[in-house]
């Protein structure tokens, strides 16, 4: 339960929020608190159908980008009071992405008893951040497209978007990657290159 506490609480805050906007009659505010409160219970039902156990720091991360950026960002319209804190939840969000990525290919490496090299193990976690802030964007047009919304403000916004969550991410592979364990040579593989 107690790995669950950061989602309960920001739960909490949406919840509230949702009622307060309907007793209002604010249904733009009430669908976008609702909207947050659906996105997360994400980790719990990840963990229901996969049957594993979400760690609780990771959890945590998830809370604090919910909050920031759903919430502060786009339901208390902190993006309109001040404009750097688009780029700030994007830098943030590299950082997390890049957490969660790690600790599933460890999980996986762990499952099926392999280490990878250090520079592919960075590799794989500042693609799959990268793909993700791509994926991010690609949303964010379609709903600018579809539902008249203002996402992206110019090809600007979105290319500084896209690199500092990828520039962010990338400083946490290399970190990782540093702290990731040898890679043990197969059996019968040499350690020296051996010399024509």
């Amino acid at each position: 339960m107690l790995r669950h506490t950061p989602l309960i609480v920001v739960e909490a805050v949406f919840v509230m929020s949702f009622l307060g906007d309907m007793s209002r009659g604010d249904a733009e505010n009430a669908f976008l608190a609702m909207g947050l409160f659906q996105v997360s219970l994400t980790p719990l039902v990840v963990e229901a159908i996969g049957r594993i156990c979400i760690p609780l720091y990771l959890q945590l991360l998830y809370a604090i980008l919910l909050f920031t950026g759903g919430y502060m960002g786009s339901y208390q319209r902190f993006y309109d009071v001040w404009e750097p804190w688009d780029t700030v939840v994007h830098f943030y969000s590299g950082v997390m992405i890049a957490l969660w990525a790690d600790y599933i290919l460890r999980s996986v490496m762990r499952k099926h008893s392999f280490v990878m090299p250090r520079w592919l193990h960075a590799t794989v976690i500042m693609s799959f951040s990268a793909l993700v802030a791509m994926l991010w964007e690609i949303g964010e047009f379609a709903a600018d497209q579809t539902m008249g919304s203002r996402a992206q403000i110019d090809n600007y916004d979105t290319m500084v978007d896209m690199i500092t969550g990828t520039l962010s991410a990338l400083i946490v592979a290399v970190i990782l990657a540093w702290r990731a364990p040898r890679r043990r040579p197969a059996e019968g593989e040499s350690t020296h290159n051996s010399t024509p």
